[in-house]
């Protein structure tokens, strides 16, 4: 179930697609939001962003009920950033699990809100810094906020308005972020499970690339993901911050920044829209990236060390696990210079010590086996029968 935008993905993974939201958010309304959001930073593309979340909220909540009915549901698999299917869900009354395709947005003490790109701090100054931040966050989502507890207090639904965290699934919770890779959280319910990355090739669309370009010299993969790419400043200064590395840059720039018009690039670059990411990735030797969750996990799944240059939403936290875990450096948005990313990438070049702790991510991946975690979690927490070794 999702907006009619998302029907191509869904079908190419071989899932049937129910659209909800249909009037609201028409085909291509998505690229329309992302064409607008590629353009924002910081704040500001946090609050384009929680606009449209309380949009979206409303829609669902209003539509997703009867459409579980209809569809005879017998349990809801849902983003966790989607607030109010926790309550479509109850209304339909099945169960419901939450997964955090991005970094998980609960709220506590011990680890700082992702938007702000914070340390982690151990101890009481760090439990008063997040709890600030929060207080932060707080005001900003109380639109968002307001509007979830009317929804319930309208329902009937019972809902602890003072805790933040109430409206998740208490059946589980569902990270993709392996906890190698998270800021310690001993505050976490016994039902939030880090699994792992749900990366799978078979639901992606095919991206052509120009192999018989590559040089042969030691490879960089930039990628700013596939909203917030609409820059072209910032490929510009990645095309200049790597030339005369001795390394070829394969880069791609997503759909709201054309090759042709992007201009004549520094170095030696090559410069698609869309790129094989995966592919690529297990040919580079560094990953230049917007700290996206899935840019960041595919890359440790290569055994890749990263330079962030986070923009907005999660971006800031992913990019903050990155400098924890000391598997890249992070060059903040504003401070953007190619010379301040020149010497970013040098670094995380010549120090072994970042490809070494990338590998050991790598490692701890494989054995987490994110995807089929996730499953075997999902169908445990709905009591569904483990299949015998026969079937």
């Amino acid at each position: 179930m999702g907006v009619p935008d998302c029907e191509p993905g869904i079908r190419l993974a071989g899932f049937e697609f129910r659209p909800v939201a249909a009037t609201r958010f028409p085909p291509g309304t998505r690229r329309k939001i992302e064409a607008r959001l590629s353009k924002l930073h910081g704040m500001e593309g946090l609050r384009f962003t929680l606009e449209r979340l309380v949009e979206g909220f409303e829609a669902v909540l209003r539509e997703a009920p009867p459409l579980l009915r209809s569809a005879k549901a017998e349990a809801f698999v849902a983003d966790e950033v989607l607030a109010g299917s926790g309550l479509a869900a109850t209304l339909a009354g099945i169960p419901f699990i939450h997964v955090a395709n991005a970094l998980p947005v609960g709220q506590y003490d011990c680890v700082p809100p992702g938007v702000f790109g914070w340390s982690h701090w151990p101890g009481v100054f760090g439990r008063l810094r997040n709890r600030f931040g929060y207080a932060v966050l707080r005001f900003l989502l109380r639109r968002f906020r307001n509007a979830v507890l009317d929804a319930y207090h309208k329902a009937g639904v019972a809902i602890d308005a003072a805790d933040p965290n109430s409206a998740f699934s208490t059946l589980a919770r569902i990270a993709q972020i392996p906890a190698v890779f998270d800021f310690p959280n001993p505050q976490l319910p016994p039902w939030f499970h880090h699994a792992g990355p749900f990366h799978d090739r078979g639901a992606r669309a095919e991206a052509d690339f120009p192999w018989n370009r590559l040089t042969g010299e030691p490879l960089i993969y930039a990628s700013m993901g596939t909203v917030q790419n609409g820059s072209e400043q910032v490929f510009r200064t990645i095309a200049k911050a790597c030339a005369g590395l001795g390394c070829q840059v394969a880069m791609s720039l997503g759909e709201h920044v054309a090759p042709g018009g992007i201009g004549a690039l520094a170095g030696n670059v090559v410069a698609v829209n869309y790129a094989p990411q995966l592919e690529l990735l297990q040919r580079a030797t560094l990953c230049i990236t917007h700290a996206g969750m899935n840019t960041a996990l595919e890359s440790l799944s290569a055994g890749i060390p990263m330079v962030a240059i986070p923009v907005t939403n999660d971006q800031p936290g992913v990019a903050a696990r990155i400098r924890y875990t000391e598997t890249g450096l992070v060059v903040p948005y504003k401070k953007l210079t190619a010379g301040r990313l020149r010497r970013a990438v040098t670094r995380v070049l010549e120090d072994a010590q970042y490809r070494s702790n990338a590998l050991k991510l790598q490692t701890a991946i494989r054995q987490a086996d994110g995807l089929n975690r996730a499953a075997d979690l999902i169908e445990a927490a709905l009591g569904m029968p483990k299949p015998s070794a026969a079937s």
